[in-house]
């Protein structure tokens, strides 16, 4: 069998190609985790070296990851304010273009094809994106903080906000006709899991919690009220993002956001929001439709 032969594991449409571009790129995110910055950059750049000769990625994508790592490094040990400014003001602008794909050059493979993960539901389709998992690998490894403060009283205080986010925001999905009940096993569910968990999760909280909050909390800290600018700067931003999916959907995402933005502010752990946003979105595809009902 052909590196480019296609073949179908957990649900996503896969070649040999495409697994060797993005394995090294997933195990790169893992050793950032863990704090192992120069496996990470290693693997990241051994990932780009596959993808651009298997054609995930074009050369002209180089300039655009060479200004996401680029920027992230000088942002992250420029010592004078304005230039730490333009930097961050020039990484916002490269992130959100890698974030909504914008950038030439990257060829993200599609994986799943327009399907139905429920009866009356608009279809899902889903693409690996190259693009994003860079976004989370080049944050991660310059621009966040990683560092666990939690008292036991955040804890059950993180607790306590992520299941009334549950409660609530499931709530309105269902009053607002924008899902169903629909409990299900998916042969679709793995693939999703590891795609939504490893580059939409990462990559997005990695920017709204470890670059935009992290940066609000430093510019507004000697304010009053300081704590919550930062929480509801992160959490209204994550939820325009979502605008393009309707007001219900973005009303129940900026939920979500300030549950994360808040889960990130005790704990100053990304692995925190992560795990909350992945929650959210786990309980939303096992249990109800999914991403939501066609109209």
């Amino acid at each position: 069998m052909s590196m480019d032969t296609q073949f179908n594991l957990f649900g996503l449409a896969l070649t040999g190609n495409i697994l060797a571009a993005f394995l090294p790129a997933l195990l790169a995110l893992i050793a950032i985790t863990f704090g192992k910055q120069k496996a990470a950059l290693l693997l990241t750049g051994a990932a780009c070296v596959i993808a651009l000769r298997v054609g995930v990625l074009n050369p002209i994508a180089l300039v655009g990851l060479a200004c996401l790592f680029g920027l992230s490094y000088g942002f992250a040990h420029c010592q004078h304010n304005g230039g730490k400014m333009a930097l961050g003001l020039a990484l916002f602008v490269v992130v959100v273009a890698l974030l909504v794909h914008a950038l030439p050059g990257f060829n993200n493979p599609l994986v799943t094809e327009a399907v139905l993960i429920n009866d009356n539901a608009v279809p899902y389709a889903k693409h690996l994106n190259f693009d994003k998992l860079m976004v989370a690998i080049a944050l991660m490894c310059f621009v966040m903080p990683s560092r666990l403060s939690a008292t036991v009283k955040d804890w059950q205080r993180i607790g306590l906000v992520s299941l009334a986010t549950l409660l609530i925001g499931f709530g309105a999905g269902l009053t607002s006709g924008l899902v169903n009940f629909a409990p299900k096993w998916s042969e679709y569910f793995v693939g999703w899991a590891l795609i939504n968990l490893f580059v939409t999760c990462f990559a997005e909280e990695a920017f709204f919690r470890g670059f935009i909050q992290t940066q609000i909390a430093k510019v507004t800290q000697h304010l009053r009220f300081s704590r919550y600018y930062p929480l509801l700067f992160s959490g209204l931003l994550f939820g325009l993002a979502h605008f393009p999916a309707g007001f219900a959907y973005t009303g129940i995402a900026t939920l979500l956001g300030l549950a994360c933005a808040y889960g990130y502010q005790k704990s100053h752990n990304l692995l925190v929001p992560i795990g909350i946003h992945f929650g959210f979105n786990l309980i939303h595809f096992c249990f109800f439709t999914y991403p939501f009902i066609a109209r």
